[in-house]
């Protein structure tokens, strides 16, 4: 069984690597927020300029009007497209981090059982000597006594 020194010393590595595994869990829901609201920000954006073109195209427009407007469509659907990998990859990372952060507090229990259980079985030698010290002067005094009854 290992020291209480070394066990404790364990346990506390323990802790700290799932603390920092649960701000790094933090920090990857944060980019993974941010990385969604942008996403939303480009298709709304999307949508809004779609609106506001087919509005402008009522009143009839020109060649160089619709190509600027089919560009700038590309442009934008290429950026909705890699802001979609982002969002991906980002869910991909988070869940990678939930995973590190859940076997992080796996081993934490784990070590914190050890401890547990280590404090116990020191409790139970602590009482088992106490009530062998006591017993031992039970004993004594008895015979202590008897030897003091015998002489008198």
């Amino acid at each position: 069984m290992p020291t209480s020194s070394s066990l404790k010393m364990l346990l506390d590595l323990a802790q700290n690597r799932s603390d920092a595994a649960a701000r790094r869990l933090g920090e990857l829901n944060s980019r993974g927020q941010e990385a969604e609201q942008k996403l939303r920000l480009l298709l709304g954006y999307r949508q809004d300029y779609q609106v506001r073109f087919q509005e402008f195209a009522k009143n009839g427009i020109d060649q160089t009007e619709w190509r600027n407007f089919r560009e700038f469509m590309g442009k934008l659907d290429a950026a909705i497209a890699e802001q979609r990998k982002a969002v991906a990859n980002s869910r991909n990372k988070m869940q990678a981090g939930r995973t590190d952060w859940h076997a992080r507090q796996r081993q934490l229990k784990s070590y914190d059982t050890l401890s547990q259980r280590q404090a116990h079985a020191e409790t139970l030698r602590a009482a088992k000597r106490e009530q062998r010290d006591q017993d031992e002067q039970t004993i004594k005094s008895l015979f202590h006594n008897k030897a003091s009854g015998e002489r008198g």
